[in-house]
């Protein structure tokens, strides 16, 4: 196959220049003495240089070749040079003794360059006897080197083109290196390419260069397992193990170096193999160092990989539940926290609902252990007129502490649910009864339970004042002028609705909530200065029945009104309620049953500063009707089935002006409670006969309607 590649020849001669035609540029040719087949010329010099493309040498032969011999080639010559050496000196005819004919020699070069001289003195001329000589013809081509072969080693060393292996091609040659080595820049050296090798698998092998064969000097290798997060690798190095090492020094000349995330965990030479190492990481980077000198084998790793652990929870107290607990925790597990029945999850002073702990991809945990504190359910709620005490000594506010309700006795009762009076710290932090509610009792007050009840029988006119705790409920109102009233439960006036509005002073422009400002309330004392001394008890509501009726005055049906206070007033033995009758019981309005009026009205025509009481028995319905038709008034008071009698026609006793509104109060024999049955309403001057009262019992609904029940 022909190549057209450049090549130069180039021809001369002196004492008669001759010029040759260019030559084609191919990779072969011929070269002829000048007038070649005709006899050469006398006295020339010619000279030629062939060129060819480089990767290749010129090869040389002669296909005819007659020059005059001589002794060593004095006279005509042919003179060859290739590579700055001189390849020979020849000339004569084939087969004379005398000269030196190059016969079928090849002459190559050793580049890509040679050089021709052609010598020829004066004697070749023809004179009849001497036959001239014809001079030479020489074929050349451009031969590819074989650049691999052993014997085109590079002369100043000689040593191999290639390092590893060396491959031949037309005008050229490449050299390669083996698998993990990588050609260098001077494009003939090999070196270890073992720098940022990757490994990405979930296991595998990785090895020194040439293992288990002696590993190659100078290395610096560096190689990266990179794995998914909260994955941990294992290594394991495999036999032989083996790298270079001293024994005073450790690892001078060759290091197996292992680093986790960056930290030295490790550093190997000897033959003692590391063994397997858990690395509790997914980064792990192993670095191999060598000198230039050494025959040690190598090391070679077996990799694997499992999810990265996390250290076994352990609880920070005794009352920490840690729920399903597992034998090994490892990446992305989790693990739920609870305390036992009385505890609380804390973490630093912050309260937690709930906790649970994530393993993570770096072998902790996302959160630190809570802890347990006991349940502190915190003071118990305060009981209004009552307390607690602790059962449990010391006292404590903690889980299952157990504390009892009383009221402040005897002046409150107490009503509970059915789970008792007994509350306990629960494990929730709040105090509950027996049966898990949180209402706590309620401290409701003692009625008509006086702690220094009347014994004797007194006017009161002319009567001695009351005994301190006789009449507790006894209430002193200033509305339109003095008037009385009773206590019921801790909040509310019972009185006579005219003390409110008066009969016969005409409608009222004023709402109640007008009048209600206005009203002045004193309780607690027997002593009118040391009342107001107290101070007055403001009201919030007042209620007058639908059926009173202040326009109409000789009516005083419906004469009975309610008064609520602002504030719960706290009873003691001065200030206590009175009872409301039992609705089934009407003994209490039988002829002749006795009662008890207090009151701070008029006493001789003088208003009386002292609480005065007297004792007055209930009068037969027809009795009080007969006596009042007896005094033949013009207009006759009305006397209603709601109204009562009481007093006597022959003892001069009974109620007057400023006893208006305070109870007509009888002993119940049945529950020992004092009872109001009435309220002073009205009457025909005073001590001058029956006095009239509105009659509670008829009035419960429309009380109880307004009261509470629960508060009474």
């Amino acid at each position: 196959m022909d190549m057209y590649l450049p090549f130069f020849l180039a021809s001369s001669l002196f004492f008669g220049v001759i010029n040759s035609s260019p030559v084609p540029r191919k990779l072969f040719g011929e070269i002829r003495s000048p007038n070649y087949p005709r006899p050469y010329p006398n006295n020339n010099i010619s000279n030629w240089d062939i060129l060819v493309p480089k990767g290749y040498v010129v090869k040389l032969t002669f296909r005819h070749f007659d020059l005059e011999p001589s002794e060593s080639c004095f006279y005509d010559y042919v003179k060859i040079t290739a590579d700055k050496k001189n390849l020979g000196r020849y000339c004569g005819q084939l087969g004379s003794t005398t000269g030196n004919h190059p016969g079928i020699k090849e002459f190559v070069s050793k580049g890509n360059r040679m050089h021709l001289a052609f010598h020829s003195d004066f004697s070749n001329e023809d004179h009849g006897t001497v036959i001239p000589y014809k001079g030479f013809l020489a074929y050349y081509q451009a031969v590819d080197v074989d650049e691999c072969a052993p014997n085109n080693a590079e002369e100043e060393d000689k040593r191999p083109l290639c390092q590893h292996y060396c491959h031949n091609y037309v005008a050229g040659y490449f050299c390669s290196c083996k698998p993990g080595y990588q050609l260098q820049s001077d494009q003939h050296s090999c070196k270890v390419e073992c720098s940022s090798e990757l490994f990405t698998e979930a296991s595998g092998y990785l090895s020194s260069p040439e293992y288990p064969q002696p590993y190659p000097e100078d290395l610096r290798c560096n190689y990266s397992i990179r794995l998914e997060k909260g994955l941990s690798i294992i290594l394991k190095f495999l036999e032989p193990f083996e790298i270079d090492e001293h024994q005073q020094v450790h690892c001078p000349y060759d290091q197996l170096k292992i680093q986790v995330q960056g930290k030295e965990i490790g550093e190997f030479c000897g033959k003692a193999s590391p063994g397997s190492i858990e690395t509790n990481s997914n980064e792990v980077d192993i670095l191999f160092l060598t000198d230039e000198s050494g025959f040690s084998r190598g090391w070679k790793i077996h990799y694997t990989s499992e999810k990265i652990r996390c250290p076994q929870p352990v609880p920070r107290d005794q009352f920490t539940i840690i729920r399903d607990l597992q034998p090994m925790y490892q990446f992305q597990d989790y693990f739920i926290v609870s305390c036992k029945a009385g505890y609380n999850l804390m973490k630093g002073n912050q309260k937690l609902l709930s906790f649970t702990a994530v393993c993570q991809a770096d072998g902790t945990w996302h959160q630190s252990m809570p802890r347990c504190e006991i349940v502190n359910c915190g003071n118990p709620t305060e009981l209004t007129n009552g307390a607690f005490r602790y059962v449990n000594k010391p006292a404590s506010n903690s889980y299952q502490s157990v504390i009892t309700y009383q009221c402040n006795e005897p002046y409150y009762h107490i009503v509970t649910r059915k789970g008792g009076d007994r509350f306990t710290c629960s494990p929730e932090g709040t105090w509950v009864d027996q049966d898990g509610h949180v209402k706590i009792p309620i401290c409701l007050p003692v009625c008509g339970k006086p702690v220094n009840p009347v014994t004797e029988i007194q006017r009161i006119l002319g009567g001695r004042s009351a005994k301190s705790g006789s009449f507790p409920w006894q209430a002193l109102t200033h509305i339109h002028g003095r008037g009385g009233g009773a206590l019921l439960g801790d909040r509310w006036i019972l009185t006579a609705a005219h003390t409110i509005f008066p009969k016969g002073v005409g409608g009222s422009n004023k709402s109640l909530d007008q009048v209600a400002e206005e009203v002045n309330i004193f309780l607690g004392h027997t002593e009118v200065e040391e009342l107001l001394k107290m101070g007055n008890h403001p009201v919030r509501r007042i209620f007058i029945h639908p059926d009173y009726s202040p326009e109409d005055e000789y009516n005083f049906n419906g004469d009975i009104a309610l008064l609520e206070l602002k504030y719960p007033v706290t009873l003691g033995p001065t200030i206590l309620p009175i009872c409301l009758p039992d609705t089934t019981n009407t003994t209490f309005y039988m002829d002749g049953h006795m009662g008890y009026v207090s009151g701070f009205g008029v006493e001789k025509n003088l208003i009386s500063n002292h609480l005065k009481y007297v004792n007055l028995p209930a009068v037969a319905q027809e009795k009080c009707q007969k006596w009042l038709d007896d005094l033949k008034i013009d207009t006759p008071m009305v006397f209603s089935e709601n109204m009562f009698c009481a007093g006597s026609l022959i003892v001069k006793k009974d109620t007057c002006q400023g006893d208006s509104g305070s109870v007509f109060t009888v002993l119940d024999i049945v529950s020992g409670r004092w009872v109001a049955t009435g309220i002073v309403s009205w009457g025909i001057g005073c001590a001058q006969g029956y006095g009239f009262y509105t009659k509670v019992l008829n009035y419960l609904d429309w009380i109880k309607g307004i009261i509470r029940e629960d508060r009474l």
